[in-house]
C-alpha cells in the first residue's frame, strides 16, 4: 500500500474565505511540478496506476489536485474531512480501509499530522513547504505502519 501526501502550492494570502484562496502562480507552478514527480512515479512503477487522488475541497487544494490529475491522466474525488481543521486520526482510519495507493491533496497542519501518525503511530504537528510531496509504503495504511520512501519539493526544480 503506497500513500502520496501532498500539501497544496503557494496560495494568495488572507481574504475572508479561507475555502476559496487560490494558488498563486507560484502555487500554480509547484502544483505543475508536483504532478510530473507523482507521474513519474506511476511511470517508475513506484505508485500504482489505479491510485485514487483525493483531494480537499478548498479551492487551492482543487486546483492543486487537477493539475497532478491532468500529469497522471486521472478524476479527483473530493473529500470534505481533509480541510485544515481536519482529524488526522479519522483521516488515517479512513486510508486504513483503502484497497488502492492514494494521492491525498490538503493542507498544513493536517498533512503533517497524517504523514506523523502514519509512519511514528503519533500526531504531532511537521513543516510542510507549499506543494511538498512524500511517499509513503507499507503493507497496510495505519496508525505506525508506514516509511517515507520518496520526498519531493519544489526547490528541487528551482521553482
Amino acid at each position: 500500500m503506497k500513500i502520496c501526501i501532498i500539501r497544496h502550492g503557494s496560495a494568495v494570502l488572507g481574504g475572508d474565505e479561507d475555502a476559496t484562496r487560490a494558488l498563486t502562480p507560484k502555487g500554480l507552478l509547484q502544483a505543475q511540478g508536483a504532478g510530473r514527480w507523482v507521474n513519474s512515479l506511476i511511470a517508475q512503477g513506484q505508485l500504482s496506476d489505479n491510485a485514487e487522488i483525493i483531494a480537499s475541497p478548498y479551492l487551492r487544494a482543487q486546483q492543486t489536485a487537477a493539475e497532478v490529475a491532468a500529469a497522471c491522466k486521472k478524476p479527483i474525488t473530493t473529500d470534505s474531512t481533509i480541510t485544515p481543521a481536519g482529524v488526522a486520526t479519522a483521516v488515517v482510519d479512513k486510508l486504513t480501509g483503502a484497497n488502492q495507493d492514494i494521492i491525498l491533496v490538503s493542507h498544513l497542519p493536517l498533512v503533517g499530522r497524517v504523514a506523523a501518525r502514519l509512519v511514528d503511530g503519533e500526531e504531532f504537528d511537521q513543516p510542510w513547504s507549499p506543494a511538498e510531496c512524500w511517499l509513503l509504503e507499507g503493507e497496510i495504511a495505519a496508525s505506525g505502519c508506514m516509511t517515507v520512501t520518496s520526498v519531493w519539493y519544489p526547490a528541487l526544480e528551482g521553482i
